[in-house]
């Protein structure tokens, strides 16, 4: 809704009335530094949108593979034991952390050993609005790469992907979004229909790489422009000619307009607990200073 002048809590009322207010957002937590910046993602989109968060507390347990014999099985349940204490001081940090944001919200610990922990994951994420984590980038956040896959493929919801050590955007006021004319970008723009309808500048492009011949016009952008217009959405749509990646296009874009929110659909297969996604995907994930809205 361009223009608006609705504080935020009557901008939450009109989406609610308009069926476009995420009303429960999961926020992935670990036990690390990360977790604060995640957590204050969460309360900017909450306080936005009126919407109740739950964390999602993950202490992964050593995988049994790794461990044989009779001495694999002391050494995994010694390692167990100790996972699973320091997963209660963490639990325990994260619970009088979420008290300050009152007796709406929750905590959840998943306790589970690799392969059970992603789906449980997934679970969790299909009740909900939308999913914050973290770009696995870091040594850190590297490890839950299997667990944003499994959101990514199976939880049916948007993830709202945060880059290292990101302040948080609220609220969100310039949104851009990657257009191809894929089943990912639609799901992409549906999941981030609360969003987009609270901007004041939405920019739709379509990225054209002249290197490697065309991927797309600007009749490409006028449907969903048009779309979104019914939605009370006044997008600017522009076609990027570029001799460089989608990706580079993509990201000085969001530069050029200080963009606040990338909006793109996520590309790719899941196989077992590989990570696998498409070029595109898998840059962002690695490169983009913006928070990143994902869906498949």
């Amino acid at each position: 809704m361009n223009g608006s002048t609705l504080s935020p809590g009557g901008a939450a009322q009109a989406l609610a009335l308009r069926g476009t207010a995420y009303r429960d957002i999961a926020v992935h937590l670990d036990g690390s530094p990360e977790d604060e910046a995640r957590l204050a993602h969460a309360e900017a989109l909450a306080e936005q949108h009126g919407a109740r968060i739950t964390g999602i507390f993950t202490n992964l347990l050593p995988d049994p593979a790794l461990f044989a014999g009779d001495f694999g099985i002391t050494a995994i349940g010694q390692l167990v034991d100790a996972v699973t204490e320091e997963g209660d001081a963490s639990e325990k940090r994260l619970r009088q952390r979420l008290t300050r944001l009152g007796p709406a919200h929750e905590l959840r610990r998943l306790d589970a050993f690799p392969g059970l922990l992603e789906q449980a994951v997934a679970t969790e994420a299909r009740w909900n609005d939308l999913f914050v984590a973290s770009c696995p980038r870091d040594e850190d956040q590297a490890r839950w790469r299997p667990l944003i896959e499994s959101v990514m493929f199976d939880g049916g919801r948007g993830l709202y992907l945060l880059p290292p050590e990101a302040a948080p955007r609220a609220p969100v006021r310039t949104v851009l979004i990657g257009w191809t004319d894929t089943r990912q970008s639609a799901r992409a723009v549906a999941e981030a229909l609360p969003l987009i309808a609270q901007a004041t500048q939405v920019h739709v492009v379509a990225v054209r790489e002249e290197a490697h011949g065309r991927m797309g016009g600007a009749e490409v952008l006028a449907d969903i422009s048009a779309h979104l217009a019914r939605h009370g959405v006044e997008a600017t749509a522009t076609v990027l000619n570029t001799d460089t990646t989608a990706t580079d296009a993509i990201l000085a874009e969001a530069r050029r307009i200080s963009a606040d929110l990338i909006v793109v659909g996520a590309y790719g297969h899941s196989r077992f607990r590989e990570w696998v996604l498409g070029g595109v995907t898998a840059d962002l994930l690695e490169s983009s200073p913006v928070p990143l809205l994902l869906a498949h």
